[in-house]
């Protein structure tokens, strides 16, 4: 594949995304490491659903994703809140199969 074709592949997309933010969270605030993180698995949801289809379960993830975007800065604690939850509804999914 030529250089130019995998700069359009979205796991290659996703590579340079989670590699920036590796080198962003150097000099950003802890808690930004958190907010890309969950940017980075948004991303990773939607290449799911685009190969998978839709799945309910992650749709409601990447609902609770959008949530917690909201609220990093504003309400730190429903933040983690939040992403316990994901937790728990990631884990479910992880039981069930």
């Amino acid at each position: 594949m030529a250089t130019e074709n995998i700069l359009e592949d979205e796991n290659f997309q996703l590579l340079a995304f989670l590699l920036a933010s590796a080198r962003g969270c150097l000099d950003e605030p802890p808690i930004y490491g958190s907010l890309r993180l969950i940017d980075a698995a948004e991303k990773t949801i939607n290449i799911i659903i685009r190969k998978f289809g839709e799945i309910q379960e992650l749709s409601e993830i990447r609902k609770k994703i959008e949530k917690a975007r909201s609220l990093v800065l504003a309400d730190e604690e429903e933040f983690s809140k939040t992403l316990d939850e994901i937790m728990i509804d990631i884990s479910k999914m992880i039981q069930k199969a």
